[in-house]
């Protein structure tokens, strides 16, 4: 945009600025991938059918949404080259987080069917874990059937609706010699998911972040630093000694030194050897004091996403559940008697959850 500035050469000068109409849509891209588990194709589906339009007035293409994702300009970042700028705040458009949260995305999804994935295979549909669910006695991932018929629903006799199932592919397809069942009722396979991510929910709300985070950390990270501090003294005393030592160089050349060329020598090389040993335990104290703040932050990072899902997750839409309870388990398994075993993304140890897991495990079996 103009300035209404020139140069020294009497150029108007132009300053970047964001065009509001065009970044709305920015944002909306960023909230369908990351908050929705909405694919490239299915974005620029949604953004058709509402109307927008990128500034050749074409159609939107998969191809464009997928380099606007990688785009990090919208952090407010400039680029040139491999050179990059601050964080400009006047020309940031999303966080700096939720681009990050799309990049994971785009490589969890690049995965391939062997690696642990962290986003649903699909958002589309009301099956809560479709893609992400597997059979607790072959492993094969559990796939989404319905014979097309209509029910009467449970809860409202007069709505029909379809019975969907989860069902073990490796067993239908004769792939695996599975002794599990055939296949699971979606609702009640959900339904027993949804209780424990309120279980969990509930559980982590009870626990005041302060507390979490002090008590279980405040000791170990109290004696990471006392021990880098110590380090630090004494590693700053060895090498005053040192620097003392190689002083006494020209005065045992002058013939003014109280110590023999033979000594001095043995001194600075036991002097040297110390200092390199210190140094040493020094680095790796500090390296071991990092790495704890580190994960303090990662915990605490982990704990206020946990807590944000918790917030989000009974309003949300159903393609965000599905990110959600992606993001919130690693793996879920299923067997005979709707038996499940779980494992979170999250670290269950600090957060107390490996009871908080079984017991709902029990409470929820049919």
């Amino acid at each position: 945009m103009k300035s209404g500035r020139v140069n020294k050469r009497r150029h108007e000068v132009f300053e970047l600025a964001v065009n509001e109409r065009e970044a709305a849509v920015v944002r909306i891209i960023f909230e369908k991938y990351v908050g929705e588990g909405y694919g490239a194709q299915r974005i620029a589906t949604y953004l058709n059918g509402l109307g927008y339009r990128p500034r050749t007035g074409k159609m939107w293409h998969h191809a464009s949404i997928r380099g606007m994702i990688c785009n990090l300009t919208y952090t407010g970042v400039l680029r040139s080259g491999e050179s990059r700028s601050q964080v400009l705040p006047h020309l940031q458009i999303i966080s700096p987080e939720q681009f990050e949260a799309a990049q994971r995305i785009r490589t969890a999804r690049a995965n391939s069917a062997g690696q642990t994935r962290t986003v649903p295979l699909n958002t589309r549909g009301s099956a809560l874990l479709s893609g992400n669910v597997f059979c607790g006695h072959c492993g094969a991932r559990l796939s989404l059937t319905t014979n097309g018929k209509f029910y009467p629903c449970k809860e409202d006799p007069n709505r029909m609706v379809k019975r969907v199932r989860y069902i073990c592919y490796g067993k239908t397809r004769k792939q695996t010699d599975c002794d599990g069942q055939t296949g699971y009722t979606a609702y009640i396979l959900d339904g027993i998911i949804e209780k424990m991510v309120h279980r969990i929910f509930a559980h982590m709300k009870a626990i005041p972040k302060s507390e979490l985070l002090n008590c279980r950390y405040q000791e170990k990270m109290a004696e990471r630093k006392s021990l880098f501090q110590a380090l630090q003294s004494d590693y700053a005393k060895a090498a005053a000694e040192l620097e003392t030592l190689r002083g006494e160089v020209i005065k045992s050349l002058q013939g003014t030194s109280a110590f023999s060329p033979v000594l001095l020598n043995a001194l600075i090389a036991s002097g040297e050897e110390k200092c390199r040993e210190l140094q040493t335990r020094l680095d790796n104290a500090k390296e071991a004091y990092e790495q704890g703040q580190a994960i303090r932050k990662h915990l605490s990072d982990q704990y206020e996403e946990v807590i944000s899902w918790s917030e989000l997750y009974d309003t949300a839409s159903m393609e965000a559940k599905k990110m959600i309870v992606s993001s919130l388990f690693r793996r879920i398994e299923v067997c005979r008697g709707y038996r499940l075993k779980v494992e979170l993304n999250v670290n269950l140890q600090p957060f107390a959850l490996e009871p908080v897991l079984e017991q709902a495990a029990l409470e929820c079996m049919v």
